[in-house]
């Protein structure tokens, strides 16, 4: 009876325990990169990204974020050719973001992780607000430095217009659970 009694305990346990894997809802999801140039501020879209994660333990595990650099759009061809012209697209064509895991603190998921863009890798802080828990709402911004990654930031006419080195990545993502 004691044997049965631990057996079960253990199997509630673990079904309570086990982590749930995450998705990310495309169509409640967005991502836009944001910045200057001696012109005029500039945004571009990003099309096609994926995150993968589990949620377990008030922490959300084994995050893997990726983006397609071909797929970030202006609206302007000449500045998206200069995008992935910058972003070395033919060597380097996605943009990762991993980590083992991030905290969930009351509406905020706390950490640090591996950005790794045009094949530099560099450890960024992570802050972002939880908006919603029933579908796992989250959104935020990090700020980079191109030169950081070593991009060297685009020019235009001849060298006339200048694109700043700050960037700023905002992004809503909607995660259930599959």
């Amino acid at each position: 009876m004691k044997n049965t009694f631990i057996i079960m305990s253990v199997m509630c346990f673990s079904i309570f325990t086990k982590a749930q894997t995450l998705k990310l809802e495309k169509a409640e999801s967005t991502m836009e990169i944001l910045g200057t140039s001696s012109l005029h501020d500039w945004e571009s879209n990003v099309e096609e990204f994926v995150v993968k994660a589990a949620l377990a333990d008030n922490q959300i595990r084994g995050i893997h974020f990726t983006a397609i650099v071909r797929s970030i759009k202006s609206g302007k061809s000449g500045m998206d050719n200069n995008t992935y012209k910058a972003l070395e697209e033919n060597k380097y064509p996605e943009i990762q973001f991993t980590t083992d895991q991030l905290t969930i603190q009351g509406k905020e998921l706390l950490g640090k992780g591996e950005l790794l863009i045009a094949g530099k890798s560099n450890e960024i802080p992570v802050r972002l607000t939880i908006n919603n828990t029933s579908k796992l709402s989250v959104s935020g911004s990090i700020k980079i430095k191109m030169t950081d990654y070593g991009i060297t930031p685009p020019t235009a006419v001849f060298g006339t217009i200048k694109t700043g080195d700050d960037i700023t990545i905002q992004f809503d993502f909607t995660l259930i659970k599959s």
